[in-house]
């Protein structure tokens, strides 16, 4: 007699590892907290959506122990900013609605160069031209975290911008979900600005005083104006998502109209964006407003304009 063969046996396929997996990932059960307030019928979703967003959205902590020298203060920026990311512990229900507005609704700032940041961003981060400050900063969010950033804002001297901007634009190193990109321009950020040098800003090929004025004459015979590769300007259709530029033009009160008629003329500027269309301002205008730091003499004047994405026609 033969012996019957044993069938060979097929050892058991292991369960992932669960703790690889993003929280929102993982296949775990949810308790739908039907006794919560939140979650009993009587709030409206959307109402909840709205609240949740409002606990997750960035704030400056009232320490004074946080609080940036006074020296530094301008709108908005007092002291470091945060979000309240402890809501999302509350429960895993919470977790799933929620676990994408912090990423979402964070502005990410970058100061260039960092020894104009925050008090000691310079000696962490010495060198004035690079994106070492975005490379750190995003190298540390996960995947699924940079497909949710949806806006950056930069505080950029002028060298910065038209010397190292174009750069950050063809690294990668920005998520390429950004929508949104707010740059802007303080008041000791202009070139030689110490030296009351008038105001130039030219994002078709960056340059100086001589080709700013070169450029500010063919406009006025009614020449249209090259974008040249490597241009600040035309960087930015290397952002693949961008759908909204706004920039911030700040001066003293006592430059405001010179800085006016620079700014009236960067209304007509229209970013290409290659198939995607162009960056228009579009009648939208401008807008104006002024602040003072408590240690200021003169009040800074801040022009706001926007560009917003135009399909081709």
């Amino acid at each position: 007699m033969f012996a019957r063969a044993r069938k060979a046996l097929t050892p058991p396929i292991p369960p992932p590892d669960l703790r690889r997996l993003p929280i929102h990932e993982r296949p775990i059960a949810v308790d739908p907290q039907a006794a919560s307030p939140l979650y009993n019928g009587f709030i409206p979703p959307e109402i909840r959506n709205a609240l949740f967003a409002a606990i997750l959205a960035e704030y400056t902590p009232a320490d004074p122990a946080l609080a940036y020298p006074v020296s530094f203060h301008r709108p908005g920026y007092t002291g470091p900013r945060t979000i309240n990311v402890a809501f999302l512990l509350t429960c895993r229900r919470i977790y799933l609605e929620t676990y994408h507005l912090p990423p979402q609704l964070a502005s990410h700032v970058f100061w260039h160069a960092p020894a104009t940041g925050p008090p000691g961003l310079g000696a962490r981060f010495p060198d004035i031209h690079g994106i070492a400050l975005e490379t750190h900063y995003f190298a540390r969010l996960a995947p699924w975290q940079l497909s949710l950033v949806k806006e950056v804002r930069l505080f950029t001297q002028m060298f910065w911008l038209d010397q190292s901007f174009p750069g950050l634009c063809t690294s990668g190193v920005l998520p390429a979900a950004v929508e949104r990109l707010k740059i802007t321009l303080r008041r000791g950020d202009w070139w030689w600005c110490e030296r009351n040098y008038p105001f130039m800003i030219n994002p078709h090929r960056g340059g100086f005083l001589a080709e700013y004025n070169q450029d500010v004459v063919r406009e006025e015979r009614g020449e249209a104006i090259p974008w040249v590769e490597g241009a600040w300007g035309a960087a930015l259709q290397r952002l693949p998502a961008l759908k909204e530029l706004e920039m911030e033009f700040e001066t003293s009160k006592s430059r405001r109209e010179e800085l006016k008629k620079i700014v009236v003329r960067a209304l007509r500027w229209r970013f290409p964006m290659g198939e995607r269309g162009l960056l228009t301002n579009n009648g939208l205008g401008m807008e104006f407003s002024e602040w003072k730091n408590e240690e200021d003499t003169e009040s800074s004047c801040v022009f706001t304009v926007k560009w917003k994405l135009a399909g081709n026609k």
